[in-house]
C-alpha cells in the first residue's frame, strides 16, 4: 500500500470518529455552521438610551429576575459597545462601557437636583450590573449561592425602601432629600458589589473587629434609633400629615428589615461555612449597612 493511500485512509478515519473530549463534535459530512455576525440594537447607540435601560427596574425579587435583568442589560451594553467602540478588544467591553457610564455620572454630580439624582442612579446601576455579572458568570448554578442571593435581594429591596424614607424624613421639604436618597441607594449597591466580588477572591476578605452578632446588634440599634424620630415635629412642618404617614411606613419597613436580615444571615452562614469564608467579612458588610443609617439620621 503506498503512502498516499495510507494517509487518505487515516484521514477519513479521524474525521469519521471525532474525539470524545471535544464538546463541539462535528459529524463527518455535516455542513459547517458559520456563526452569525452580531447585529447591534440601534436603540442603544446613544449613551442616554443605554442609561434609560440600565436604571429601569433595578429591584429584582428573585435570582431568576436578577439573571434576566443582567442578560437584558448585557445585550444593551454589547450593542452600545459595538456601535461606539467597534474594533476594541471584546474582552474589555464591560470595563469600557462602565467607564463611559462613570464618566457621564461624574459630569452630572455637580449639576441640578435632577442631574445629581440621575448620577446616583447611574452609579447604582453600574454596581448592580457588575454584581449580577459576577453571579451569573460564576455562581448562579450553585444552590448555596442561589439561596444567599435570593435572601439578599429581598433584604436589599426592603433596605432600599427604608433608606429612601429615612432620607426624606431627615430632610423634609428640601430637594436635597432626593439627592441623598439616590446617593444612599448607590452606596448600598456599591457595598454589595464589593462584598460579593471580594467574597470570592481567593485569599482576600474584608475584615472587622466585630463578630457577626455584634454587627447585627449595631444595625438593629441603628434601626431603633431611626424609628424613634419624633413625630411631634410634624405639627411645625409643611404637609405634616404626609410626614407622619411616611414615618409610619419607615418604622414598619425597619421591622421588616430585621426579619429579612436574619433570613439572609442564615443562608449566608451556610454559604460561608461551606466556602471557608470568615465571619469578619460578613460583619464588615453589615457594619457598612449600619453606617448608612447613622449618616442619614445625623444628616
Amino acid at each position: 500500500m503506498n503512502k498516499l493511500l495510507l494517509c487518505t485512509i487515516l484521514l477519513c478515519a479521524l474525521t469519521a470518529f471525532p474525539s470524545c473530549g471535544n464538546k463541539n463534535k462535528v459529524v463527518a459530512g455535516a455542513p459547517a455552521v458559520a456563526s452569525k455576525p452580531f447585529k447591534p440594537d440601534m436603540r442603544f447607540e446613544s449613551i442616554d438610551s443605554l442609561v434609560d435601560c440600565m436604571i429601569d427596574g433595578m429591584y429584582n425579587e428573585t435570582p431568576d429576575e436578577f439573571v434576566q435583568h443582567y442578560e437584558n442589560r448585557a445585550a444593551a451594553i454589547k450593542s452600545y459597545w459595538y456601535l461606539n467602540h467597534k474594533g476594541e478588544d471584546n474582552s474589555q467591553m464591560d470595563e469600557t462601557v462602565c467607564r463611559d457610564l462613570e464618566a457621564l455620572a461624574d459630569s452630572l454630580s455637580g449639576g441640578s437636583t435632577y442631574d445629581m439624582v440621575l448620577c446616583g442612579s447611574i452609579e447604582r446601576a453600574i454596581s448592580r450590573y457588575l454584581t449580577a455579572m459576577e453571579y451569573c458568570l460564576n455562581y448562579k448554578g450553585n444552590t448555596l449561592y442561589q439561596n444567599e442571593m435570593r435572601d439578599w435581594l429581598l433584604l436589599e429591596k426592603e433596605l432600599g425602601s427604608f433608606y429612601g424614607e429615612l432620607a426624606y424624613l431627615a430632610n423634609w421639604g428640601g430637594s436635597i432629600a432626593r439627592v441623598i436618597a439616590s446617593g444612599t441607594l448607590a452606596d448600598l449597591s456599591k457595598a454589595r458589589q464589593e462584598d460579593f466580588s471580594e467574597l470570592y477572591i481567593d485569599g482576600y476578605f474584608s475584615s472587622s473587629d466585630m463578630t457577626i452578632a455584634e454587627a447585627r446588634a449595631n444595625l438593629i440599634q441603628e434601626l431603633a434609633d431611626a424609628k424613634s424620630l419624633d413625630d411631634e415635629m410634624a405639627d411645625e412642618l409643611y404637609d405634616g400629615e404626609a410626614f407622619r404617614e411616611m414615618l409610619k411606613e419607615m418604622r414598619a419597613d425597619a421591622d421588616k428589615v430585621v426579619v429579612l436580615l436574619d433570613r439572609w444571615l442564615a443562608s449566608r452562614a451556610k454559604l460561608c461555612e461551606a466556602q471557608g469564608i470568615p465571619e469578619s467579612h460578613t460583619a464588615h458588610f453589615i457594619d457598612r449597612l449600619s453606617a448608612n443609617i447613622m449618616q442619614l439620621i445625623e444628616g
